[in-house]
């Protein structure tokens, strides 16, 4: 099922983005990503009694543009990890290389990086609420992925997934 940000989520980020000038990302097209897949909304399966991984796997679209992440909680800590790679569809099995990608939260700048040569990028951070990934496409193109506020932490403390057998 696919996800479409409302109207005024994408007005909002626009604004935001430009009161603060958070980001020096090109100042064309900015897109809010849609969110295409996300492990914690699955069903779960016939005969399992707990659905839930200690690892989120999501999945962002964009035009043409992919971005595949994973929230892993760093153990014994109050951090997560976030790995993504950045992917064109229209050139599968090559990562978008040399990409400029921020984390955000709140409009204020946390980290920023570039995706390496097979478009891959991680962050190690505590989670906070509101945060967003921006990524500069090119000269014209501003990609913006809201980050979900997470439980992850909490399903390291006695969840795990089990088969009933």
């Amino acid at each position: 099922r696919r996800m479409e940000p409302p109207d005024s989520s994408l007005r909002a980020v626009k604004a935001g983005f430009a009161l603060r000038k958070v980001v020096s990302f090109p100042s064309g097209k900015l897109d809010l990503a849609t969110l295409q897949f996300d492990s914690d909304r699955q069903l779960l399966a016939a005969g399992m009694r707990s659905g839930h991984a200690t690892a989120r796997q999501l999945l962002y679209r964009s035009g043409s543009v992919c971005i595949d992440m994973r929230m892993e909680p760093t153990p014994r800590s109050e951090s997560i990890v976030l790995i993504g790679q950045l992917l064109d569809s229209m050139h599968p099995g090559h990562g978008i290389s040399g990409v400029p990608v921020s984390l955000l939260s709140r409009g204020d700048t946390l980290l920023q990086k570039e995706t390496n040569a097979a478009g891959e990028f991680d962050f190690g951070l505590e989670l906070h609420s509101d945060m967003q990934l921006v990524f500069g496409i090119g000269n014209s193109r501003t990609i913006v992925v809201s980050v979900p506020d997470s439980n992850i932490k909490a399903r390291t403390k006695g969840k795990s997934s089990h088969r009933v057998i």
